[in-house]
Formats: structure tokens, C-alpha cells, sequence
């Protein structure tokens, strides 16, 4: 007779590593049923994609204008300077399936600062911009900006991907200390996909960690000359970026090393290595996620136990990771599991 010893605590990890990478699955199948039409669907608090999709671009614009007012206010004064920032973060940045988002700066006066998509548009005065239907919807976007402070605003734009003026949904939040905006948007009408809230939410932390490691990535390369100065821009673009209703969504960085080089929530955490830092069920967290971020340049997710900053206890957490281009460091951010 032959006896097998099994450690009991890896037997246990391994079959919570395969149960939740299967109710991962079932999860995104789940997310990618397609229906007839709204009626049919039987559970009022599912998400679709067209709301998805106002998330995700309404979230991207949000974290962009917020990570801008923190340098703008805190290192970057002179107007020249804020600029040429807009144009370095924003350059790379794509999103939505298609990768048809993308994001764009005006100031109060409707001068154009950045755009990602066509640079010629970059000084040019748009207040007197119209679309296909008169629509002044620059001085909407203004106006919104100005007065609420965010919001949407409708009209028709061409499509980068399609190359055709399509309808368009932009949402624009206000950078109030420059006097500018940052704005986005998505193209017509999405496809009749539905999500549960827990796989909505984790597309749009996907989405918002990919946009924010674009981003950085495109300004240390452009404008940061030492790793110090590097460092310190790092933390104030994610200190006061917060998303989602209950304000849970934050981002994290570390080098390669394992050492935290910016936390949203947790400063007591940057500088130090947590290398071997351990959850309280043994997950090794900061080496296994530095493994997802540079595997095969896609990033990965990655289920463990974290201290939720909303109710204070520590709860699982499914978190998404990516390298930042061009710099061993990589990024990252999540939802709590219900």
C-alpha cells in the first residue's frame, strides 16, 4: 500500500485557487450573454454595456483630471508646464474594447490643450465649434465644466476607428486650479451585452489601472530626468484618485523589487519591501502579483485578502496589475469581493 502525505494548507490554497479562477470564468461567460432585447432579461441588477461603458469612460476622465489637479497644484505651476504634461500623459492613453476612448484638454476659454487623437486641433479655439446638427457642443463641455464641475454632454464627433461621425457621449471634468477640463467619451450605440455588477466593476478597474499605467508611463518618460523626482510624481498622481459609489477604487504602485513606490491609501506602506509580505491566508501578495505584471505584458489578476479603507476590515480582494511602460514598475488597482 502506498501512503501520499499532503500538506494540508497548499491543498487548501490550491482548491481556492481553482475555485475562484473557475467562478472567475463563469463570471466573464456569464458577462457575455447577449439578448434579444432589455425586456428579456429576467435580474434587474445586472449592468449594460452601454451603462459599462459611461462608467469606464466617466471613470478614466475623473482619475485623469484629479491625478492633473494634484501635480498642477502641488508641482507643476507655470501654464507652459502644466501643457506640455496634459500632452505627455494623455498621448498614449486608449481605451473602451475597441480603443476608440481616448482623452483630450481644453481650458475655460475653449483653447485646445491635448488631444490624443488629432493633434492639429492642439491651439486652435474651439467655442464656435459646431457639429453636424449646430450643436455648439464645445461650449456645452465649457459650460459644464465651469458650472458643475463634471458631467455629459451629446454630440457628433468622428470615430477614430470607424473614420465616421458617429454619436458621441463625452463626459468632461473640470482641473479647476489651471482652469481647464479634461474630457472623453464613447461612439454610438455599444452591443446588448450584459455584466453582473462584480464583473462591470472589474472591467472598469482593468480599464482605469491600463489608462493610469499608459499615462505614467508616457510622462516619466517625457518629463521626469531622475528616479527621485519620478517617485514623487508618482504618488501625487494617485493620492486623491478615487472611483467607484463607494469610493473604495484607489491605485497602487511598487518596483520590481517589491518595494512600494506610491500607495493611494496606505502611505505608511511607500518605501518600504514587501517582498515577503504574507495575507492572512498565506498568499505571498506583492511577489505574486509583480509575477502577473511581468509575465506576458498583459498583466493579470490576482485574488487575496486586503484591508478595505471603506469598512475597515480586511476582506478579499480581486486586484488587476500591469506594468508601467518603459520603467520596471507596475500598477495596480481592484474590487472588494462581496
Amino acid at each position: 500500500m502506498i501512503i501520499m502525505n499532503f500538506n494540508s494548507s497548499a491543498v487548501l490554497r490550491l482548491l481556492r485557487s481553482v475555485f475562484v479562477v473557475a467562478a472567475y470564468v463563469s463570471l466573464l461567460f456569464l458577462a457575455s450573454c447577449k439578448l434579444d432585447n432589455d425586456e428579456e432579461f429576467p435580474n434587474y441588477d445586472w449592468v449594460s454595456q452601454y451603462t459599462l461603458d459611461k462608467s469606464i469612460v466617466e471613470v478614466n476622465t475623473s482619475n485623469a483630471a484629479t491625478a492633473f489637479e494634484t501635480v498642477f497644484q502641488e508641482m507643476i505651476t507655470d501654464s507652459a508646464s502644466q501643457s506640455n504634461f496634459c500632452r505627455s500623459f494623455i498621448a498614449p492613453v486608449r481605451f473602451l474594447d475597441d480603443s476608440s476612448g481616448y482623452l483630450f484638454v481644453l481650458t475655460y476659454r475653449a483653447w485646445m490643450v491635448a488631444h490624443a487623437n488629432q493633434q492639429n486641433l492642439v491651439g486652435t479655439n474651439l467655442m464656435e465649434m459646431q457639429d453636424m446638427n449646430g450643436k455648439f457642443y464645445v461650449k456645452d463641455m465649457v459650460n459644464t465644466a465651469i458650472f458643475n464641475g463634471y458631467g455629459f454632454v451629446e454630440y457628433y464627433f468622428n470615430n477614430p476607428v470607424s473614420s465616421v461621425v458617429e454619436r458621441k457621449l463625452g463626459f468632461v471634468k473640470n482641473i479647476p486650479s489651471a482652469e481647464m477640463f479634461v474630457g472623453s467619451g464613447f461612439y454610438g450605440d455599444p452591443a446588448k451585452l450584459y455584466y453582473t455588477n462584480e464583473a462591470a466593476r472589474i472591467k472598469v478597474a482593468e480599464s482605469a489601472t491600463k489608462c493610469m499605467a499608459a499615462g505614467i508611463g508616457g510622462v516619466l518618460a517625457s518629463q521626469v530626468g531622475d528616479s527621485l523626482s519620478g517617485v514623487e510624481l508618482c504618488r501625487k498622481l494617485i493620492d486623491h484618485v478615487r472611483f467607484f459609489d463607494d469610493q473604495s477604487g484607489y491605485f497602487f504602485m511598487y518596483d520590481f523589487r517589491c518595494h512600494n513606490v506610491a500607495h493611494g491609501i496606505q502611505k505608511n506602506l511607500q518605501g518600504q519591501n514587501l517582498y515577503d509580505y504574507q495575507d492572512s491566508r498565506g498568499t505571498f501578495v506583492i511577489r505574486e502579483l509583480l509575477a502577473l505584471a511581468n509575465g506576458n505584458g498583459q498583466g493579470g489578476y490576482l485574488e487575496y485578502y486586503w484591508n478595505n479603507p471603506v469598512s475597515g476590515n480586511e476582506e478579499p480582494k480581486l486586484a488587476y496589475v500591469i506594468k508601467v511602460p518603459g520603467i520596471d514598475y507596475f500598477i495596480g488597482s481592484g474590487i472588494y469581493i462581496d
